[in-house]
């Protein structure tokens, strides 16, 4: 995945008072100086997650808008109740580098019950099988650059249709934090709309910037039935675009023991510029 060695131990973020400052693990390669949108969800997991509920509780849904790219500059995360419930609770959060808001997002918590469903309401398809290690380097031109690739390990199965990309964090998020199920799926649904970009590579030999066009992802929104359990999160993605500038993808989320929901994005859709 990347020639350049990291300490096992090494952490995404570093905690600076209240504040989280980003290591070089949360660069992302689209503008020097900022975070990867993975980083950026991974915040926003860890906001909704310092919110305390008295009672056991799972987000069911998380939706999270990048108004704009997070810098590699101390960072501040806000979270609140918006409205309290036995049964539904919402919350809002918010991202800020230097009194300036990055990322605006919202969550739902449902309370926890056992309420056995009928088998015709629960995934009914195979469960996807964790594939083998790629034989080759996924991001060769960017292996011996720094940044949130290093922190991960991705394994693609071409063989299904649509393909099933696999994400699993190697790093940890903060020394002495343990990495939460929420964590996990938030970070990895940020690659929701580049996997069929991803298995085409896999499939072809084309290079990324093949088309003249890219596409960014502004919002993403995370809907789940139960948590994930285990390092590993599969999203098999369907996309649809068109010529107008935009695309939606929609990714069904898995673990190794089955489905756990699903993530959403809007794709914006621009002209490549040579220098992109």
């Amino acid at each position: 995945m990347s020639s350049i060695e990291i300490p096992a131990d090494f952490p995404v973020f570093h905690q600076e008072g209240e504040l989280l400052m980003p290591t070089h693990l949360a660069t992302g390669p689209w503008y020097p100086g900022t975070q990867h949108g993975s980083a950026m969800l991974l915040m926003a997991a860890m906001a909704v997650e310092r919110v305390p509920s008295e009672i056991p509780r799972q987000v069911t849904r998380l939706t999270v808008d990048m108004m704009s790219a997070a810098p590699i500059a101390p960072i501040e995360l806000q979270s609140e109740v918006r409205r309290g419930g036995r049964n539904v609770e919402t919350l809002d959060l918010y991202i800020l580098a230097d009194g300036k808001e990055c990322v605006r997002g919202s969550a739902m918590r449902y309370r926890l019950d056992e309420v056995p469903v009928v088998e015709r309401l629960k995934f009914a398809g195979d469960i996807p099988k964790l594939p083998d290690p790629l034989p080759f380097p996924l991001f060769q031109q960017i292996a011996g650059r720094k940044g949130f690739h290093n922190a991960i390990e991705i394994r693609v199965d071409v063989q299904v249709k649509p393909a099933i990309m696999w994400i699993r964090l190697k790093q940890p998020v903060l020394a002495g934090l343990t990495v939460t199920p929420l964590m996990r799926v938030a970070l990895a649904s940020d690659w929701t709309y580049s996997i069929p970009a991803i298995s085409n590579r896999i499939l072809t030999g084309e290079a990324f910037d093949a088309q003249p066009y890219f596409g960014i992802n502004p919002d993403t929104t995370i809907n789940l039935h139960r948590q994930v359990e285990g390092e590993w999160v599969g999203i098999q993605t369907h996309a649809t675009y068109d010529d107008f500038g935009a695309g939606t993808v929609v990714g069904q989320l898995f673990d190794e023991r089955g489905a756990v929901g699903f993530c959403t994005q809007t794709v914006l859709i621009r002209h490549r510029k040579p220098a992109d």
